[in-house]
């Protein structure tokens, strides 16, 4: 048997040929079997023990040829795989080297560049947010959501001179500012006029007239 291999296969099919065996002969063919697969080179003078084990060796020997060849096939492709990992490690080291050489190379050229952007970003504005202007204004953030929504639907843009306009037609109302956008979503307003919520206020604060 191979010197690293620590274990063997015993089959099922073996309990037949034991069981018919008295206890005696079957004790020494198993001990016979483990001689074997230690390589104490095991001899009998019994023919019937000698008869049997050869069944058994030719399986031991057929697994060991297997055993054999997987180990070979494991280390081969251990092999390979070393050689890979140390390509890639190389690929990378190269990879590391020339991007640390062009780093280098344009440092300067990268802080001139950086200085220029963040003066230019320090003098540019930032982008109007019509939806932040209104929440920032004092407006519910769940119904300035329902109407943009109706804005959308509507095609309006949400330019900052859209949102100065709407601001001041609201502040004309000198009503609540949450109501009058509640308002606008109801009425499927995209945009707003003071004298379409006065108008809507004046109508609900006229008596009704009894009928005779």
């Amino acid at each position: 048997m191979a010197t690293d291999k620590k274990s063997f296969i015993a089959y099922s099919d073996w309990h037949g040929m034991f069981k018919a065996l008295p206890d005696e002969v079957a004790g020494k063919l198993i001990k016979h079997v483990f001689s074997y697969v230690n390589d104490e080179n095991p001899t009998n003078d019994d023919y019937i023990i000698n008869a049997l084990f050869e069944q058994i060796k030719s399986t031991l020997k057929r697994d060991l040829k297997k055993w054999e060849t997987q180990r070979e096939q494991r280390s081969e492709a251990g092999k390979k795989s070393a050689e890979l990992r140390a390509t890639k490690s190389n690929e990378r080291s190269t990879v590391v080297n020339e991007n640390v050489r062009n780093s280098t190379v344009s440092d300067n050229v990268n802080v001139n560049v950086n200085d220029n952007v963040i003066k230019e970003n320090i003098n540019t504005p930032l982008a109007f947010s019509f939806y932040s202007s209104l929440i920032d204004y004092g407006f519910n953030k769940d119904l300035v959501s329902e109407w943009l929504k109706v804005r959308k639907t509507k095609k309006l843009t949400n330019t900052k001179t859209a949102f100065n306009n709407f601001i001041k037609e609201v502040e004309k109302t000198k009503h609540d500012k949450n109501k009058i956008i509640e308002e606008c979503v109801i009425k499927s307003w995209g945009g707003f006029k003071a004298e379409w919520f006065n108008k809507e206020v004046t109508q609900l604060s006229l008596p009704k007239r009894r009928i005779s």
